[in-house]
């Protein structure tokens, strides 16, 4: 589950880092003028895309907001090679199934998906795989080469007992 939620976190960082680059304006209207000579440069894909995110965010609670910003400072925080496995797991998923999968999340309500990620606090790393495979939330199996790797990733968790630990 903290893979999954990893990769539509670096969905929407990226998405958000596209946007806005790291300047530090020299003028109070630097930082506009880049914005807008960047959404200059994106085709009518990417705008819609732009668009799309901006609602998603428009329509987000304080409460939600201040989490996803979280997620994203998290994600971050981390170190570069873990920053780079997560994207490579996330690239290494097909285009339309991580939509799909993306697709599935937010057309649940927010009070759905609060409920979705108590439910799964309260069952084992196996329960929750298998609850996320059933419904449609799991990405497929890496492919073979990339197995041992994500295999290793996830035995710290696998040692893990109880409940995973409260979303801050």
């Amino acid at each position: 589950m903290k893979l999954l939620l990893q990769f539509k976190v670096l969905f929407l960082s990226a998405l958000a880092l596209a946007l806005v680059t790291p300047v530090v304006a020299k003028s109070p209207g630097e930082h506009e003028s880049r914005m807008l000579m960047h959404l200059l440069s994106m085709d009518d894909a990417e705008l819609a895309k732009v668009r799309e995110t901006i609602e998603r965010i428009e329509n987000m609670s304080p409460e939600e907001r201040a989490t996803l910003r979280n997620r994203l400072k998290k994600l971050q925080d981390l170190r570069p090679e873990k920053r780079k496995a997560i994207k490579e797991r996330y690239e290494s998923i097909p285009k339309e199934e991580r939509e799909a999968m993306r697709q599935k999340w937010f057309n649940m309500t927010p009070e759905e998906r609060r409920e979705w990620r108590m439910k799964l606090r309260q069952m084992s790393p196996e329960e929750r795989i298998e609850a996320l495979k059933d419904e449609g939330f799991m990405p497929p199996p890496p492919p073979r080469d990339r197995l041992d790797s994500v295999r290793q990733q996830m035995e710290p968790m696998r040692e893990r007992k109880g409940p995973p630990p409260p979303l801050r």
